[in-house]
């Protein structure tokens, strides 16, 4: 296990020392070629979507989602005028997803060696702080990227998630679930 929790962290903190490595990087190129890619599905998508736009339900000869479609449009056509807002979340949406993964790859390869699930979790923050700052000083030095401490909290975002679903996680599968989820549990918080 304990070989796993290693080869795991080291995965992760080699998939963004090498992302953070890539100058320029730009995530739109790389999407048009995802696209390009899933495009071949399509037809697959296109008549699944037949498929349940046929059986929602339809008041007065228009479909519920009619108001959820116009802004749909709306917002498709703010993005096609506006690409570079696109490629600014999906950059900070993998900053979170990277730290979030991150975190609990560390949280599991820390507790394999201290059996205490607080100082597990603390080394879990504190290291996925100290790397998301490392990074971005060594981002500074990449040509065409920055380091940001804008980035730093975007990353810190996905390790404070990460340590929200590991604590979660603890306490469902402790005993102590049993005083949050258990009907008697509850009365005798509540009195």
């Amino acid at each position: 296990m304990k070989k796993v929790a290693w080869l795991t962290v080291i995965g992760v903190l080699g998939f963004i020392y090498i992302a953070s490595s890539i100058p320029d990087l730009r995530v739109l190129p790389v999407l048009r070629h995802i696209l390009d890619f899933t495009r071949s599905f399509d037809v697959v998508f296109l008549r699944l979507s037949e498929f349940i736009a046929a059986r929602l339900p339809v008041e007065g000869g228009s479909s519920y989602l009619a108001p959820i479609d116009t802004v749909m449009q709306d917002f498709l056509l703010y993005i096609r005028r506006n690409p570079a807002i696109i490629e600014f979340f999906l950059r900070k949406l993998a900053h979170i997803i990277v730290f979030f993964t991150l975190t609990l790859v560390l949280f599991f390869l820390l507790y394999q060696y201290i059996s205490s699930k607080a100082l597990s979790l603390f080394l879990s923050f504190t290291g996925g702080f100290v790397f998301a700052l490392l990074d971005e000083i060594r981002q500074s030095f990449v040509p065409g990227r920055t380091g940001s401490l804008f980035d730093v909290m975007i990353n810190m975002v996905g390790v404070s998630l990460g340590i929200l679903v590991i604590i979660f996680a603890l306490i469902i599968t402790s005993g102590e679930r049993y005083r949050y989820f258990r009907p008697e549990g509850i009365k005798k918080e509540l009195e």
